[in-house]
């Protein structure tokens, strides 16, 4: 073959395998801007849905921030209509008060006519002097009769906390008394309602006389020579002379006076039986 030849054919091959080259890179290159086109396209569809995503979120929030105002309004709509109706009932209890509470409180204790709410009633200071007699006194006794105290100093204290406390409550209503204008040299007859409040004034210092702390009460020193006995005996005899003072106290502002019943008391076979079975009105 000819140069000439020759030559034609490595330009007929350089020129088809540039053909093929182009080729190549044509399908290449449409592959790329088809991969490229259908990235923007999911790119846009992504966009798209998360456009519509946020526009079904904007619009749920916005029915929730409705349906928060619709509530919000409706409670405080039936708050409001609460409270009105609660000030409403207020003001009604406090007229209610104010028309019964002279006549209520006057009507604690009538006569012989009790009132069961009344925590220092005849009944209920009866029921407070059994639990000392049944139930306080056995253990105190115990204590003493161990420590060989004598039965008839113990005696003694506790009638003398009765007496005591009766003497004391005694000088309290007739400073009462004086100050309503009840003396002995008072002439006239005395109101009834003058009666009924100073009653009710005895009765508020029974009340607070039940409130407060018992060794409060109690003036110490209480015995002449506390030195001769034990810190054990000397907490008890505390303990027994605070509870039949202040006892003492609220039975002394029992309209009429309670006490107990010393002149009937007979021992049982218990020397140390030393409280009256009974008590008794003075």
């Amino acid at each position: 073959m000819s140069q000439i030849g020759q030559n034609n054919m490595r330009y007929n091959g350089s020129l088809s395998k540039e053909k093929n080259l182009r080729r190549r890179q044509h399908g290449s290159s449409s592959e790329q801007d088809n991969d490229q086109s259908e990235t923007a396209s999911k790119r846009l569809k992504r966009e798209d849905n998360v456009k519509s995503s946020c526009q079904r979120c904007e619009q749920h929030e916005r029915e929730h921030k409705e349906r928060m105002t619709e509530m919000e309004t409706f409670y405080k709509e039936k708050l409001q209509e609460a409270r009105s109706a609660l000030k409403q009932k207020e003001e009604e209890l406090k007229s209610f008060k104010d028309r019964v509470a002279p006549d209520l409180a006057l009507s604690i204790k009538t006569g012989d006519t009790e009132s069961m709410n009344n925590p220092v009633s005849k009944t209920k200071l009866t029921e407070m002097y059994n639990k000392l007699k049944l139930l306080q006194w056995p253990k105190i006794k115990d204590h003493l009769k161990s420590n060989a105290v004598s039965r008839e100093f113990t005696r003694d204290l506790t009638q003398k906390m009765f007496k005591d406390a009766a003497e004391e409550m005694e000088r309290k209503k007739k400073q009462i008394d004086e100050v309503f204008g009840l003396t002995e040299n008072s002439s006239g007859l005395t109101p009834q309602k003058v009666k009924e409040f100073r009653q009710l004034t005895i009765h508020s210092l029974q009340m607070n006389l039940y409130h407060s702390r018992k060794e409060d009460l109690l003036q110490s020193p209480f015995l002449d020579d506390e030195a001769q006995y034990s810190q054990n005996v000397m907490e008890n005899f505390r303990l027994l002379a605070s509870e039949c003072y202040w006892l003492g106290c609220l039975m002394a502002l029992n309209d009429p006076p309670l006490q107990p019943d010393w002149e009937n008391h007979v021992p049982g076979m218990d020397a140390w039986d030393i409280f009256p079975r009974n008590i008794k009105s003075v």
